[in-house]
């Protein structure tokens, strides 16, 4: 149910893959052939912008996550078609260049000790040269509430201690923060020289967020969750977040993305991108960076061993010198594997 990809097929006989959003993917999948597919049907590839929308506003009645969710798979398949079609890759056709890209390892877990993450943290810097890596403090949704109790009070020293001065660390609480609370610990990352503080407040209380940006001097990032547009305005516009972070699949592809990433440029912020698998989300992300003007310093590259996403396509990401080269073949620049195809069950719609 992790995953679900979607091809497309033109009538000149043209093909392009992309993926549903990770998690439930059966659900987004059913989403896709009943409420989207009719609305893409028939149309050109090249109004991607038009399908795209009209997809949203047909479905206005059922916003957001899963329309956004189905629509991803959708939008990225387009993409990777008109890629095919002209020889380039997304991020050429963009505006960039395919080249490595310096990556954050991002850690998944809050049930590891603190001096174990500094220790495992510490081995991928000397063996993959990570120059950047983000933890996971206080708890999901946590309502001021630690994993356990002292967790993120010897975590913060402990990881930094482990890595060194020169690494950049990244936190974030998922949620989990009131404003005074939120405040407090990022006070406390500011101390051990932590790079920015990921979704420090329930990510629907824009306001609180806000509060907590305009107290801190580390930067305030977020916006994975997020995936109305005017939402988005929103935040943007109130300062609620420093560093806007959407993610492909969640706010329904890669054209919507490159709306959030173009909100964010004219107001002078920084976008990077969640990308917390090694699904195809952080292949669509590496050719997003790869084109914007605003892109941070890092993509986020997750340091766990995720099995549902093990040889779903080639060639795999590797990070090499803390930096994950773009792929540059046309389209997204890899192909989604025979034997995973094979064993995926099917649903088509087709045009009457």
């Amino acid at each position: 149910n992790n995953l679900s990809i979607v091809r497309i097929k033109a009538d000149d006989g043209s093909e392009g893959y992309g993926q549903i959003s990770p998690y439930d993917a059966d659900i987004s999948a059913m989403v896709l052939h009943r409420k989207l597919a009719q609305h893409a049907l028939g149309r050109d590839p090249a109004d991607i912008h038009l399908i795209v929308d009209r997809c949203i506003e047909a479905n206005y009645k059922f916003p957001w996550s899963y329309v956004c969710r189905a629509l991803c798979g959708l939008d990225t398949a387009v993409w990777d078609l008109l890629g095919k079609r002209t020889g380039k890759s997304v991020c050429e056709m963009l505006g960039g260049k395919p080249r490595p890209l310096r990556v954050y390892g991002s850690s998944m877990s809050r049930t590891i000790k603190p001096e174990d993450e500094g220790k495992r943290l510490a081995r991928l810097r000397d063996a993959k040269g990570f120059r950047a890596f983000k933890v996971r403090i206080g708890k999901v949704c946590g309502h001021d509430e630690d994993e356990w109790p002292g967790r993120t009070e010897a975590l913060v020293p402990a990881v930094r201690k482990a890595v060194g001065a020169d690494v950049a660390i990244l936190a974030d609480g998922n949620s989990c923060y009131t404003p005074p609370k939120a405040i407090q610990v990022g006070r406390l990352l500011e101390e051990h020289a932590y790079g920015h503080f990921e979704e420090p407040c329930p990510y629907w209380e824009l306001e609180w967020t806000a509060q907590v940006a305009a107290a801190l001097k580390i930067p305030v990032a977020g916006g994975e969750q997020d995936n109305d547009l005017a939402q988005w305005r929103r935040m943007i516009r109130m300062r609620a977040v420093d560093i806007v972070q959407p993610d492909v699949c969640y706010v329904g592809g890669l054209t919507r993305a490159l709306r959030v990433a173009g909100m964010a440029a004219a107001a002078g912020l920084k976008c990077v991108p969640h990308s917390a698998n090694l699904s195809m989300v952080t292949v669509f992300t590496l050719h997003l960076c790869a084109a914007i003007p605003n892109f941070g310093d890092h993509v986020e590259f997750t340091i766990e061993d995720d099995p549902w996403t093990r040889n779903l396509y080639e060639p795999a990401l590797e990070v090499r010198d803390g930096k994950v080269a773009v792929p540059a073949n046309p389209g997204w620049g890899v192909k989604i594997s025979s034997d995973w195809l094979a064993k995926a069950r099917r649903e088509v719609s087709e045009r009457a």
